[in-house]
């Protein structure tokens, strides 16, 4: 693995099989490093982008100038304290839009419900990240629309990275959602307000000279509201002002992440495409989203195809199955697999020349990929 020179610039995907996370890690150009949510390998609990930067041999301490936190949901945040540990000078980016469970865990409200709530581990890490940011003096520099997270400029070399979402509507609406949390711990008869912490995620954009890069997160289409989410980028943006050559799909490629007009309005005619998939639950993307997303992509990739999830889970101990089938018989193992989508550009050529490369478990959507894909 070569670290890129000064005019490559270079965005890296980092997947880990559809439960562990996904990472994106960037090189805007000239030691400019930036890192976009976090993932971890689960047999090590190592950061992964944290790894792969240390094996680029980067300078960590220097380099790193921007870590950005798109949302709260465990498969975008694990490991990033460690991450934000090294990298002693990177601004920590986040929205404070937030999932109400995991903030409320967060001020310490919720201890009635721990017994039967689900992971707080993005909480922790979180918290991890503010007391890190208390012990240097500085604060985060909160995600909201159209607002510059970082910017640069030195001769011919200029970048800016703007956050895209969460719109001042899904603010609003977050404060009014924890005013009535907390009113409900004084009247338990109170309807509480549920919100995806998807709708609360922070899409990013980036130029650097000609190239224009749009980084999905996982951001939704409301189809009743163009107040948030995807509507509300197409509608109010200031800041895309070419269309984009490279796209991260939303949330692993769903439904609800997709719409018409962000193929045709904020990217060009066949862009270089990358995901990455979800093996929980309601497997993501489905054969006929892949199918739509390889018809519109110049190229298309992932970092894991569910076929290389479906090998036999790892042998356990007769007594421990005999429990798991008693107290849970739905549990279901994820497996965990590496996948890396490489795609590098010169920043001083032209602006839709990309080089891709891909490791691990990342494959190629082509006709084949889409025919023999397990999840319809």
């Amino acid at each position: 693995m070569i670290k890129p020179i000064n005019n490559i610039f270079e965005s890296t995907l980092l997947g880990t099989g559809g439960g562990y996370g996904e990472s994106l890690v960037i090189h805007l150009g000239n030691s400019h490093w930036i890192v976009i949510d976090s993932c971890i390998n689960p047999k090590t609990n190592e950061s992964l982008p944290l790894t792969y930067l240390e094996k680029l041999g980067v300078d960590l301490s220097n380099d790193v100038k921007l870590i950005i936190c798109t949302h709260w949901h465990d498969d975008h945040i694990r490991g990033i304290s460690k991450l934000l540990e090294r990298c002693n000078s990177a601004i920590f980016s986040m929205s404070t839009a937030t999932d109400r469970n995991k903030f409320l865990r967060f001020l310490g409200f919720d201890n009635r419900k721990g017994s039967i709530e689900s992971s707080i581990s993005s909480t922790y890490e979180l918290n991890a990240c503010l007391e890190i940011l208390a012990q240097r003096n500085a604060t985060f520099r909160q995600c909201i629309e159209d607002r510059v997270l970082l910017a640069h400029k030195d001769g011919s070399f200029e970048y800016t990275v703007f956050s895209l979402s969460p719109s001042d509507y899904v603010l609003d609406n977050f404060t009014s959602e924890i005013s009535t949390l907390i009113t409900e711990y004084g009247t338990t008869n109170r309807k509480i307000i549920v919100e995806s912490p998807n709708s609360k995620s922070s899409a990013i954009f980036i130029k650097v000279n000609d190239l224009r890069i749009l980084l999905g997160s996982d951001l939704e289409v409301d189809l009743n509201c163009n107040r948030k989410g995807w509507l509300r980028v197409l509608d109010f943006n200031n800041v895309i002002d070419k269309k984009c050559t490279l796209f991260k799909i939303p949330h692993h490629g769903s439904e609800n992440g997709d719409h018409e007009r962000i193929w045709d309005e904020l990217l060009i005619m066949k862009p270089v495409s990358k995901l990455t998939p979800w093996n929980k639950g309601k497997k993501l993307p489905k054969s006929n989203m892949l199918g739509r997303i390889q018809a519109k992509s110049e190229i298309a990739l992932i970092t894991s195809s569910f076929h290389n999830l479906r090998n036999r889970p790892k042998s356990r101990d007769k007594d421990m199955d005999k429990m798991i089938r008693v107290m849970k018989p739905s549990l279901e193992e994820v497996r965990y697999s590496y996948g890396e989508i490489r795609c590098r550009a010169n920043i001083l050529g032209r602006a839709n020349v990309w080089s891709i490369e891909f490791f691990g478990t990342a494959a190629l959507v082509d006709d084949n990929f889409i025919r023999n894909y397990p999840i319809g």
